[in-house]
């Protein structure tokens, strides 16, 4: 009688091969939805940039710097765009990171581990100090920078387009 009492502890034991195949689907979906954002995230960035380099050609053209400041709207525009996608994005990091545990320390696994690894290859906790919208999305290096030299970009030529 007491070989048909489950097991209380769930540590213990490995996961069973249903929880395991429900995992391994979670985690690659999860995967693809992140690596889905990367691409938005990339169609926006380049859209940013096209709207950003016509504004400067059609200033230059016109010689009118202000539209070159006028045109500050746009990487404006297109960052908080793509802030709003990275914050969501990232949303998803820490259940894939929990999923990478699971794996390595209930099963014993060496991977998956592309969250995890890319994580200690770049130095990066898996879990951010600052969470929410302005830092994950607006204050992101990786979304604010390209956004930031544009907007200089098109300040030199409001400033620059006068003198030629």
């Amino acid at each position: 009688m007491s070989d048909s009492q489950p097991s209380t502890s769930s540590n213990a034991n490995p996961l069973d091969n249903f929880e395991m195949e429900l995992l391994k689907q979670e985690y690659f979906f999860l995967q693809n939805t992140i690596e889905d954002y990367n691409k938005q995230i990339w169609a926006i960035k380049a859209l940013g940039i096209t709207g950003t380099g016509a504004v400067i050609l059609f200033a230059l053209q016109q010689n009118k710097s202000l539209i070159a400041l006028l045109g500050c709207a746009i990487p404006i525009f297109f960052w908080v765009l793509e802030s709003q996608w990275k914050h969501f994005q990232r949303g998803f990091y820490p259940r894939v990171a929990e999923i990478e545990t699971i794996l390595v320390e209930s099963c014993k696994l060496r991977g998956p581990a592309i969250f995890n690894s890319w994580s200690y290859s770049l130095k990066r906790v898996t879990v951010p100090k600052r969470k929410g919208y302005i830092w994950d999305g607006l204050l992101n290096p990786t979304v604010f920078i390209s956004y930031i030299l544009e907007i200089v970009f098109l300040l030199i030529a409001w400033k620059v387009i006068p003198l030629i």
